[in-house]
């Protein structure tokens, strides 16, 4: 059976509003709820012992960003000669972040003391969700936007915390910027386009 017609990329063209492509790079990565935590080591009352303007620091800092998705076990069930295939529990794999160190900035302090959330190496003690203070997990979200910062799409992870924190060696041969990566692991991930274009 032919086609009556066909879209090709006249079509794509004369029609911007629907097939613009989605740049890599217009998005923001941002970490809820984080403002006021403690740098590592400080105690609450402390002169200057928290970063006040944390999440525009981590907002402005992130170079790349993971998106979330989620993988599925397959539940088998097998009679005779046949194989049945149902759905099974989801996971939410973690994802990998990388941030600019910018000198003055303290986005390498603020990752470390959100990671000192969930394990004090002062203390030695895992943090505790029912405890506000200790509370490692943080709501964060992923907002992709037209490259006139129209909003497309926005992700929302809940329940986020840093399982690793690594950051690039030091190299008298090399003057290349300096970057810090981290691995977030999330609970769930939900995709809301209610307030598309």
């Amino acid at each position: 059976m032919a086609y009556e017609s066909q879209i090709g990329t006249y079509h794509l063209g004369e029609n911007p509003q629907l097939y613009s492509p989605q740049r890599a790079n217009n998005y923001e990565f941002i970490v809820t709820d984080i403002d006021g935590i403690l740098r590592p080591g400080a105690v609450a009352g402390d002169t200057n012992a928290s970063f006040r303007n944390a999440q525009e620091i981590l907002r402005v800092s992130v170079s790349n960003a993971f998106v979330p998705h989620f993988t599925q076990e397959v539940v088998e069930i097998k009679r005779g000669n046949s194989t049945i295939k149902f759905a099974g529990v989801p996971t939410f794999d973690g994802g990998d972040l990388q941030f600019h160190d910018f000198i003055g900035a303290n986005t390498k302090e603020i990752l470390m003391a959100w990671q000192n959330l969930s394990y004090n190496v002062y203390t030695e003690k895992v943090g505790s969700l029912d405890v506000p203070e200790q509370d490692y997990k943080k709501d964060a979200f992923l907002i992709e936007y037209t490259p006139d910062y129209r909003k497309v799409r926005q992700w929302r992870l809940h329940g986020c915390w840093i399982s690793r924190l690594s950051e690039d060696n030091y190299d008298n041969y090399s003057g290349d910027r300096k970057m810090l990566s981290c691995t977030i692991s999330y609970d769930w991930a939900e995709l809301d386009i209610t307030e598309q274009l």
